[in-house]
């Protein structure tokens, strides 16, 4: 899933697509792939997180920390019962608590560090109607950690702030929009504890988390593989389904069906089945278009697996055969992400591998003739409204090469504070996207318009093209390893997969999908 090139805060880098640029290209061993047959990955025995991790990561916390409190809210009951429940990425990262209505609360004094967990107790009457809960016996023999009534939060907080005078806190990694003018919960919590105390400093601790948990230890590399194996049985099942006549939303129920079937909790982000025009939209949603034969579908999808998220990204034939036009414009996209990982290793940088896709891609396009050269330029608006350059590229590849992968889809990674290192995992994502409009929007300006004659004819000819290839990567101590190989991504592979009859056409009942048309709203 791309992430904008308007960077959330956290990020102290580029993750690129925005600016090319030159870089020296040294040799670099090449990432291992799936082995040939496609079957489960050779990985260790599967075994929970254990909870001695669980003490390692709060210490590594702790350690960031002056002498002070620091609470962490785990997320909320929803407000109602049968409605889906995630638990916040810091609670399950520090805890391994899945339930709603915990928080960790960690007191920093003369440099040692005690944790304290607070969970809803037991409550036969609430357990019939939301599920057994842990209670404060359960949650401690589960953690380690000495447990209390989720009722004894406040008062436990105003009785350490007696004593300390900063408290620190943690944001969700990414906040919902729609919460943007109403403080969220734990927020008010804050609030009236900084206004009964008012000698307390609140101190956001986030970016000190997100430096702990860029590198993702061995454990938590392997629940992001079994993540990413289970997305790749999806894009193999979705392959063999996909048809003309068929519509979007047939493929987004195979696949979140394959995530499920495969003991993945849910989808680790919105799923992403983009036909037709739609598959030059990033994050199309709505999934509910009739594909067509001659179009291309774009399938970003990723399994969430005990938390931990894949991310993979995978273009294809609606028809079942690249047609000339969508074929080079694959091409060019998969030799972009190719070259991008061919530089993937320690030491290396996101900014280069970013470098190096931009310039395959610029590259590409001026050769298809949908720009004037690699270099060049057109007319665009800066900011306050001011006329500027801008790289005719980034017309049609607008987004960063890739992203941080582990507890979010977009997670922070070691990348993303300095050089590729083994704890890496991230994933690489360049992209083509011929929207019909693209030239409909420039500045009015006799540069823009000459350009957009020269270049009316071929965005015609290339129209409604949406190509993204996106793998999921480790670092490696000596290289990196792409472990989404099992999701063919080469043309004859994609090819050959989709002239297979797969399950979900079998079971299919076109006749009851055709309802849907014909209940769309004229």
């Amino acid at each position: 899933m791309p992430l904008p090139c308007r960077l959330l805060p956290f990020l102290l880098v580029a993750l690129g697509g925005c600016a090319p640029g030159a870089t020296t290209q040294t040799p670099a061993p090449q990432p291992r792939e799936a082995a040939p047959g496609w079957a489960v990955p050779a990985t260790p025995p599967a075994a929970p997180i254990p909870r001695e991790e669980y003490a390692r990561r709060r210490q590594a916390v702790g350690a960031t920390m002056d002498d002070g409190v620091l609470v962490v809210f785990g997320a909320a009951e929803p407000e109602n019962d049968y409605l889906p429940f995630a638990q916040s990425p810091a609670m399950r990262y520090l805890t391994g608590i899945t339930e709603p209505g915990a928080a960790l609360v960690m007191v920093k004094s003369g440099g040692a560090v005690q944790p304290h967990l607070f969970v809803l107790p037991r409550n036969p009457a609430r357990e019939v109607w939301e599920g057994t809960r842990l209670g404060t016996g359960g949650a401690q023999a589960l953690t380690g950690i000495p447990a209390r009534p989720a009722d004894r939060l406040i008062p436990t907080l105003d009785s350490l702030l007696a004593r300390h005078r900063t408290l620190y806190t943690l944001s969700p990694l990414a906040a919902d929009a729609n919460e943007s003018e109403i403080l969220r919960r734990d927020e008010q919590i804050v609030a009236r504890l900084a206004q009964r105390h008012p000698g307390t400093r609140v101190t956001p601790l986030d970016m000190q988390v997100l430096r702990v948990r860029a590198s993702k230890s061995p454990a938590e590399l392997d629940l992001i593989r079994r993540a990413v194996h289970i997305t790749s049985l999806a894009h193999r099942a979705a392959m063999r389904s996909v048809e003309p006549g068929m519509n979007e939303f047939e493929i987004q129920g195979l696949v979140e069906y394959t995530f499920r079937r495969n003991g993945a909790e849910r989808p680790a982000f919105a799923t992403i089945m983009g036909s037709g025009p739609n598959a030059t939209t990033l994050h199309y949603r709505s999934a509910d278009r009739f594909m067509q034969a001659g179009e291309v579908m774009v399938m970003d999808i990723g399994a969430s697996y005990r938390g931990y998220a894949a991310d993979v990204t995978r273009t294809v034939p609606v028809s079942g055969t690249f047609s000339p036009e969508q074929r080079a414009v694959y091409e060019i996209v998969l030799a972009a992400q190719k070259a991008a990982e061919s530089e993937a290793r320690p030491g290396a940088t996101l900014q280069e591998l970013s470098e190096t896709a931009a310039r395959v891609i610029a590259g590409g396009l001026a050769r298809l003739g949908l720009i004037e050269s690699a270099g060049a330029t057109y007319d665009c608006r800066g900011e306050g409204g001011s006329t500027g350059e801008c790289e005719q590229y980034q017309l049609f590849y607008m987004h960063g090469l890739g992203h941080g992968i582990g507890l979010d889809v977009h997670d922070p990674d070691v990348s993303y504070f300095g050089p590729f290192a083994v704890g890496s995992a991230f994933t690489i994502e360049p992209g083509i996207y011929v929207r019909a409009d693209v030239l409909d929007h420039l500045p009015d300006t006799p540069r823009n318009r000459a350009l957009i004659a020269r270049l009316r004819p071929t965005v015609e000819r290339y129209r409604d093209i949406g190509v993204r290839i996106e793998d999921d990567y480790f670092i490696t101590p000596t290289g990196v390893e792409r472990v989404s190989g099992g999701a063919p991504r080469e043309i004859a592979e994609i090819e050959a997969l989709m002239r297979e009859q797969g399950p979900g056409n079998l079971e299919r009942h076109p006749e009851v999908v055709e309802w849907y048309r014909a209940t769309t709203p004229r």
